[in-house]
């Protein structure tokens, strides 16, 4: 059985969360997420950057997501949000995430909360489809 695709829309006017002590570089970061435009030019030495980035942290009963998405929306304004999950029993890290894309001002048609990794992947597909990010491609990095 086919799932219908995940859509997601994005509210420039929403007020955005943010919590600083979701960002935990150097004690508990483990992956993240890039989405770029296959279609943009490199810049800076042939670079590639980010236009959607997810990060997620996590420890043995919390993880917490930071997310960006840069040069978006109306006037290339950026937002971010971030999230957190505990407990046990479900994916935490797609929680987690599910949590910092609403901060951020996206809305998406299929909860991904506790799902797992490939609904983080076409969250964030859907997302740079509803800003309009020409040939999205997901890059993965893990530490």
């Amino acid at each position: 059985m086919k799932t219908k695709e995940q859509t997601a829309t994005f509210n420039p006017q929403a007020k955005t969360k943010w919590t600083r002590s979701h960002r935990k570089e150097g004690k508990c970061f483990f992956s993240s997420m890039y989405v770029v435009s296959m279609a943009d030019k490199p810049r800076d030495n042939g670079r590639l950057h980010p236009l959607i980035e997810a990060r997620s942290y996590g420890t043995g009963n919390m993880n917490t997501c930071c997310l960006w998405a840069f040069g978006t929306g109306p006037n290339g304004t950026c937002t971010q949000g971030s999230g957190q999950a505990g407990g046990y029993g479900y994916h935490r890290p797609s929680e987690a995430m599910a949590q910092a894309i609403r901060n951020a001002g996206f809305t998406l048609s299929r909860d991904i909360g506790g799902v797992g990794e490939e609904a983080m992947r076409e969250a964030l597909l859907a997302m740079a489809k509803a800003l309009k990010i020409k040939k999205p491609a997901i890059v993965e990095a893990y530490q």
